[in-house]
């Protein structure tokens, strides 16, 4: 399995289970734990991770978070925060809008 693959799969099963272990998720992959934290690495730049480390740790998706409702990265959101400096008033309110409806807000 190929890594993007396996991300892809990494964060829909975590959208199913909302959270899980490291090692299950190694162990389950049939790669290492190393391998696995590479990956959440990654998905973390995308999705809103919640990381806890140590004994029992794991990652988890946030509360009423979940991948059939779509969202801005955080760079978008950047993005559209500096546009709506220079915007005018009704563009300032549109831009603030489709930050309403789309970004994710832990």
């Amino acid at each position: 399995m190929q890594p993007n693959e396996r991300r892809r799969k990494i964060i829909e099963l975590l959208n199913l289970r909302r959270r899980d272990t490291m090692q299950n998720l190694a162990d389950e992959f049939g790669v290492s734990w190393d391998t696995i934290q590479r990956d959440i690495t990654i998905l973390e730049q995308d999705y809103p991770l919640i990381i806890s480390r140590g004994h029992g740790g794991g990652v988890a998706l946030p509360d009423g978070y979940y991948l059939s409702k779509r969202y801005l990265t955080s760079k978008q959101v950047a993005v559209l925060r500096r546009a709506m400096m220079g915007a005018s008033s009704p563009d300032s309110e549109i831009l603030q809008s489709i930050l309403n409806d789309f970004a994710w807000s832990d």
